[in-house]
Formats: structure tokens, C-alpha cells, sequence
């Protein structure tokens, strides 16, 4: 048989690559972020960013407004976005082309990098092999179904946030230190989740180009977000740019939004019906836990990055693959789509497997990897629209499988990069160990522990905000901090809140006592009256008399033995909420 020259072979599997994406386009794909980019991006061309935003339910860096105003703006060339109905039709074929286009030119954007690595290569730190080894990797990334189907199928931009952030570390390799600030903090700025490799980039900027070059990046950074954020900042709006970037932090309060990772297997495949505020460790919750995790692995990789004596540029690289992952699999609310990375970084990292001949070692666990990764976003895709994905069965015990597939793969992979300098992983697992043994010390040693240590399951109020060891109206500005207190008795822990309020916590079935004061705080209004409410696992286990704003401060003690989730509940009496700030004092529980 005679074998097809590679020069037809890879120019055809571009094409085909591109085809495949052509044919994508008009699958309405995940229906609720499409509807996101048109809402969102309406409302910054129609309103300008500042008004436009504060509309809709942005929650993205503010940045990424303008991008999507532009496509609005396209779409406005072929059609009217303010025709009803057409415009908000999930089949709108010119808004699906308009909005899925960034994806697909990214990806080829990506493939072009390869390409430019591969051409480059003594330059760029990549080992100096055959220049059709990138190309053959550049047809892997865009013939990779998860690249396929993330941008031309989904519809979302994960590829943009990639394409952004390598075009930053090229700069940063080819020294031009202030451009690759600006680039990284463009490409943050696009998609937030680049986040996390801020600080294990700025330490490759510190090896590569010392502190005047780490200086330079970063003043490309600041400049960067100035730049972009300049209409916020002019207005005297910061704190909506401050509230785009930490508003994510608890947006989706749930153990895995449809990632398979181990939360994914503690939920029993149901990661979108737990919060991830229950404890699962003593008194420690799966969210703090997972960052823990992730601050551990993220110390290994700056460890090894920082004293293991081989290739800068294959160091970065591997860094980057403990990050992303630890973020995919540790954290809790991690999406499907946050792993979507690696099938780029890996790639680059087999030209170095490729130098060392374990290109076998490689393209075995890369190829499994695409394989269930690719279920995984189909999984995630299909269990919210199933008509716009392909009838592959979502099997709960097959997601629950591949998540210890990527558990187990993951570790294997840390203790494989470990081999050469073991302490750089034992120090991460002490220190994290430490701080989980530290947090569990007053269930080791028998201790009270206060209620206020513990985050809610959940929260409501109908005035002002929850506050910790302040009165409610703290919430309301620093102008407005103050002690706790009843009739001018003082408290230095306990919880301000409002009537009507409820707030519930898991204790984990580790304690006999709950014990408090109560009463109206002193800064209410001469019309505060309240009762206090406590409930263990939904039933009363104490009532209140009626309290107002002059009564002293009120003392109980409840027996909560057995109770794993306790909700505390504080009411207008009857008689409207009305100057009704009530403080929990001193809420302790004891073993």
C-alpha cells in the first residue's frame, strides 16, 4: 500500500478539522450560555458597559463585556438583535456562527502555535526535533474531540482563554517581558479561570528574566488591567471590577458542577445536589478541604519548579498540569469544562517525551484521558439538553468510575514528577496535614467551638446582611462597624442578623450542647422585637419568649446530641420586622 505523503495528509486533516467545526455550527449546543452571550453582550452595545452590565446576571471579568458586545455588534450586520424573536430563538443560525467563530479561530489559533514552536523550537526551549511532530500535534489538538466539541459544538470559549494565555508565555520565553503581562492579564480577563497559574507564571518571568523582567511583567499586568478596566474606573466604580473577580468564589455553592472528580464520587454522581459547605472531614467542609488540597498541589508545583535542576520551559509546562488539574479535581464547584487546558498543555509537553523516547509513555494515558474526558463533557452537555448531543447513555456508575480514573491517574502523575526530588512532595503533604489537624483541634482536645467558625448550608434574611461578631448594620458599610451588644452588654463572637432570618449549619452529629445569649442589639430602633428559634435536623428543639429592644440579653443551653444540621431561626414576633437586629451571642457547641 502506499503511504499518503505527510504534505497532503496534514493539510487535509485541517481541513476536515474544519469542516467537522462547520457542520457544528448550527447545533444550538448548551442553550444557556449562548442566551448568556446574547443578554449580556446586548446590554453593553445598547447601555455601555458601566450601565449595561448591573442589567443582566454578568458574572465574568467586566473585560469580557466588550468582547461580547462585539459580537452582538457583528451579529447587528446581518441582523436585528432587538427583533424578539428571532434574536432569542436558540436555532438563530447567524448568532450561532457569530458566537461559536472566536472558539473555532482559536483553536486554529492554537494550532498555529504549535506550528510557530515547532519552527522555533532551539529559540522557544523546546527540544529540537523533527518540525512535523508539531504539526502532527497540531492535528491531534484540532482533530481532538474535546477541542471539537467544547467551542463548535458547546459554544463556549475556553479555547480563546488558552490561545490568549500561550500567546503570553511565547512572550514571555522570546523576553518581551511587558507584552506577556499584558497578554496573561488579557487573557485572565477573557477567561478567570487563568487565574490560578498567576503565580507560578510570574515565577517562570523571575527565572527567565530576573526581577527587572519580572518587574516589566508585571507592569505589563497592571497595565493590562487598567487598560481594560478603565470606563469602570473613571466612573468610580471599582467595586464592580473587584465583584466580577471574587464573585465566582461561591457562585455555585456545590460539591462538582458535572466534573468527575472525587467530589464528583463523594456525591454519588449527584455533585449538583450537595453543598459543598457540609463537613466531610471533622470540622473541616468539602470547600475547605478542596483548597487545601489545591494549595498543596500547588505548593508541589512551585517546589519543583523552584528547586528541581531541569528545563525550565518543560518545568512550567508540568506546573501547569498539577495546577489545572488539582483546580479540576480538588475543588469543589469545579465545572466540566475546567480541565479542558490540558489537552493543550500535555500536547506541548510530548515533544519532550518524544527527546527522551516515552512518546509511548505519553500518547497511551493522553489518548484514555480524551477518551473519558470527551464522555465527560458530553455527559454535562446532555444531561441539560439531551436533544443537542449525540444517544450515548449518561450512566451514573460509568462517571462514577471515570472520576477514579482521573483520581488515580493524577496521583500517579504527582508521585511520577516526584521521583527526583521526594521532598518537594513531602513537604506539601506535612503542611497540608497540619493545617487539617489543626483545624479539627478542639474536637481532639474536647473544646467548645464557636458556631461562627463554621459556614451556613445556607442563609436568609429579610434586611440588611449576616454579619460575624458585628450587628447587622455593619453590613451596610465599614461606617457602620460596631461591637455586639445588648443594652449596653458587650460581645466579642456571635452573629448579626435581622427578623426574619434563618441560617443552617451541619454540625456533623459531633456534639451534645448548643450554647448562646440572645437578645435585640443596641443600635436597634425602640420598636425591636424578636424570638429566637433553634431546630436540629428540622425539628424545634427551643422557642424564645418574646424579646425587645430593652430586655437584657437572654442565656440557653440546648442538646443537640446526634443532630447533624442545626438551623437557628430568629422571627418578627408577630408584630413586623421593624428595627429587628438580633444577635446570636457567644454561640458555642460542646462535645
Amino acid at each position: 500500500m502506499k503511504k499518503i505523503p505527510l504534505s497532503i495528509l496534514l493539510p487535509g486533516g485541517f481541513i476536515i478539522a474544519l469542516l467537522i467545526r462547520l457542520l457544528l455550527i448550527p447545533n444550538p449546543g448548551f442553550e444557556a450560555d449562548v442566551s448568556f452571550w446574547k443578554s449580556w453582550g446586548l446590554a453593553v452595545l445598547d447601555f455601555g458597559i458601566v450601565k449595561g452590565l448591573p442589567l443582566t446576571n454578568f458574572n465574568y471579568p467586566t473585560p469580557f463585556g466588550y468582547f461580547l458586545a462585539v459580537m452582538v455588534w457583528a451579529y447587528r450586520l446581518i441582523a436585528d438583535p432587538h427583533n424578539f424573536n428571532e434574536f432569542w430563538q436558540n436555532t438563530n443560525l447567524p448568532f450561532l456562527f457569530v458566537s461559536k467563530l472566536p472558539a473555532i479561530l482559536a483553536d486554529f489559533g492554537i494550532a498555529a502555535i504549535f506550528l510557530y514552536i515547532g519552527k522555533h523550537a532551539k529559540k522557544l526551549g523546546f527540544p529540537i526535533i523533527h518540525n512535523s511532530l508539531f504539526m502532527i500535534l497540531a492535528l491531534v489538538y484540532l482533530l481532538n474531540p474535546i477541542s471539537i466539541m467544547d467551542g463548535a459544538w458547546w459554544g463556549q470559549l475556553d479555547a480563546l482563554g488558552v490561545f490568549l494565555f500561550l500567546l503570553a508565555f511565547l512572550a514571555l520565553i522570546r523576553r518581551r517581558s511587558f507584552l506577556a503581562g499584558f497578554l496573561y492579564m488579557l487573557a485572565m480577563m477573557t477567561k478567570l479561570q487563568n487565574m490560578i497559574y498567576g503565580p507560578i507564571f510570574f515565577l517562570f518571568a523571575y527565572q527567565l528574566t530576573g526581577l527587572s523582567g519580572l518587574a516589566r511583567v508585571a507592569a505589563g499586568a497592571l497595565t493590562g488591567f487598567i487598560g481594560l478596566n478603565i470606563e469602570f474606573i473613571l466612573a468610580k466604580n471599582s467595586a464592580r471590577i473587584i465583584e466580577s473577580l471574587t464573585g465566582n468564589y461561591d457562585y455555585f455553592p456545590w460539591l462538582s458542577l458535572n466534573a468527575f472528580n472525587p467530589w464528583w464520587i463523594f456525591s454519588g454522581a449527584a455533585g449538583m445536589k450537595g453543598s459543598d459547605k457540609i463537613l466531610v472531614l471533622g470540622l473541616v467542609s468539602a470547600k475547605n478541604l478542596g483548597l487545601y488540597l489545591f494549595s498543596g498541589a500547588y505548593l508541589f508545583a512551585t517546589m519543583r519548579q523552584w528547586f528541581v535542576r531541569e528545563d525550565k520551559v518543560k518545568l512550567f509546562l508540568e506546573s501547569f498540569v498539577i495546577v489545572n488539574g488539582a483546580f479540576f479535581l480538588f475543588q469543589t464547584e469545579s465545572h466540566d469544562r475546567y480541565a479542558f487546558p490540558l489537552i493543550v498543555i500535555l500536547l506541548l509537553l510530548a515533544a519532550f517525551y518524544v527527546k527522551n523516547k516515552k512518546f509511548l509513555s505519553f500518547i497511551i494515558p493522553y489518548s484514555l484521558f480524551t477518551l473519558l474526558y470527551s464522555y465527560n463533557l458530553h455527559y454535562a452537555l446532555i444531561v441539560n439538553y439531551p436533544q443537542n448531543g449525540l444517544p450515548i447513555p449518561a450512566v451514573s456508575w460509568f462517571t462514577i468510575a471515570i472520576s477514579f480514573a482521573f483520581t488515580g491517574g493524577y496521583l500517579t502523575y504527582l508521585a511520577y514528577l516526584a521521583r527526583s526530588a521526594v521532598f518537594t512532595l513531602i513537604v506539601p503533604v506535612i503542611l497540608v496535614s497540619f493545617v487539617l489537624v489543626a483545624r479539627n483541634l478542639p474536637l481532639i482536645r474536647g473544646t467548645p467551638v464557636f458556631v461562627t467558625r463554621l459556614t451556613p448550608l445556607s442563609y436568609q434574611q429579610d434586611y440588611g446582611g449576616r454579619t460575624i461578631n458585628m450587628p447587622t448594620n455593619a453590613s451596610l458599610g465599614f461606617k457602620n462597624w460596631a461591637y455586639l451588644s445588648v443594652q449596653y452588654a458587650f460581645y466579642r463572637h456571635g452573629i448579626g442578623t435581622h427578623a426574619n432570618s434563618s441560617e443552617t449549619y451541619d454540625i456533623g452529629g459531633h456534639f451534645r450542647t448548643f450554647s448562646f445569649d440572645y437578645g435585640v442589639d443596641t443600635e436597634a430602633g425602640p420598636k425591636g422585637s424578636v424570638t429566637f428559634e433553634v431546630y436540629g435536623d428540622d425539628k424545634k428543639l427551643f422557642a424564645s419568649e418574646k424579646i425587645g429592644r430593652y430586655d437584657h440579653p437572654r442565656h440557653a443551653d440546648v442538646n443537640v446530641s446526634g443532630v447533624k444540621t442545626l438551623k437557628l431561626v430568629v422571627t418578627d414576633a408577630g408584630d413586623g420586622n421593624t428595627d429587628d437586629h438580633a444577635d446570636w451571642l457567644n454561640p458555642k457547641l460542646y462535645e
